[in-house]
């Protein structure tokens, strides 16, 4: 319909040069008049997937650090490969999953990122069908089989346990994820591990991730007849809400009650107290997920799945705990 060969086309449409002004236009007015839209398909195919695939569910963060600071950080690392990230905001697991069933029949990408991974999660099984390599975000050994990053979640809040139980503290909530997030469960454990000599009591209350619930479960939490003299939370932005819970019911942190955010941030730095914090994992992760996605592209048929360690780095102690007097 333009009058000029599909070569062309292809330059005008790619904003390339040796193509003129007007030839440009007459291209660009015609694909606009038909309704024409690149096919990603047929570009993979002849240049190969440029993108990863992440679908994040709203509300989430990336193991507790937030989504766009992992997105720096990967991107940034795969930057010298010519890889992109594209990163799709869903509103749950199962719109995640169409997601990928999409992706791989538009041969979108050849990798996906899977965080936050659940209990029997439908996510790996639809990736794996669509014909993409799932790479996983996860506790020591998750989905086994798979490439992943394996966060040591586990030895990170056993060192929390020790330290709290250093300082005398003899009852330790923890405020956590949802219970079906395969990370909830290696918190906890590396809690019960550290306490298991019985001379600390631990109470778990899951929440469904929100700020609102982690505030509710600080409340109950509180205000109960025997209430925790220490408090660890998932993230940072729970954390804070713990802060305000406490100032709210006239205790006093950290003489009254201490408190632990399990992911460090800015807000953890600014609050007051500020808050003892674990690192955010922002750049390890986004680096570590890079690695993984590298190696899961260039390994060869048979190669065993590529699984990349992350340990969480040391407690920064700051004006949110202290000892606790009996």
């Amino acid at each position: 319909m333009a009058g000029v060969s599909t070569a062309v086309v292809s330059y005008a449409l790619n904003d390339r040069r040796g193509v003129s002004v007007a030839t440009r236009e007459r291209v660009l007015r015609v694909a606009d008049e038909l309704g024409w839209r690149p096919n990603p398909a047929a570009r993979s195919m002849r240049a190969g997937a440029q993108a990863v695939g992440l679908a994040v569910v709203a509300g989430e963060t990336l193991h507790g650090a937030p989504v766009l600071d992992v997105v720096a950080a990967f991107q940034r690392e795969l930057l010298p490969r010519g890889l992109g990230v594209d990163l799709r905001v869903v509103a749950d697991v199962a719109a995640a999953a169409e997601l990928y069933r999409r992706w791989g029949a538009e041969r979108r990408c050849d990798v996906v990122v899977v965080p936050e991974v659940r209990d029997d999660d439908v996510r790996l099984r639809v990736a794996t069908d669509a014909g993409l390599r799932p790479v996983v975000v996860g506790p020591t050994e998750v989905a086994p089989g798979l490439a992943a990053v394996e966060v040591d979640d586990e030895d990170a809040y056993a060192r929390v346990a020790r330290y709290l139980a250093s300082l005398g503290h003899v009852r330790i909530a923890l405020v956590a994820d949802p219970t079906d997030r395969l990370r909830t469960a290696a918190c906890e454990r590396g809690l019960r591990a550290a306490t298991q000599d019985g001379t600390v009591a631990l109470e778990i209350v899951p929440t469904d991730g929100t700020v609102e619930g982690a505030a509710g479960a600080t409340r109950r939490l509180l205000t109960q007849a025997v209430r925790p003299t220490a408090v660890v939370l998932a993230t940072d932005v729970m954390a804070l809400a713990a802060l305000d819970v406490a100032r709210r019911t006239g205790l006093v942190v950290p003489w009254d009650v201490s408190v632990v955010a399990g992911a460090d941030s800015v807000l953890c730095r600014l609050a007051t107290p500020a808050l003892t914090s674990l690192p955010s994992l922002a750049t390890d992760l986004g680096e570590a997920l890079a690695r993984a996605v590298t190696g899961t592209l260039d390994a060869a048929a048979g190669d065993p799945p590529v699984r990349v360690p992350l340990a969480v780095g040391a407690l920064a102690v700051r004006g949110s705990t202290s000892p606790q007097a009996h």
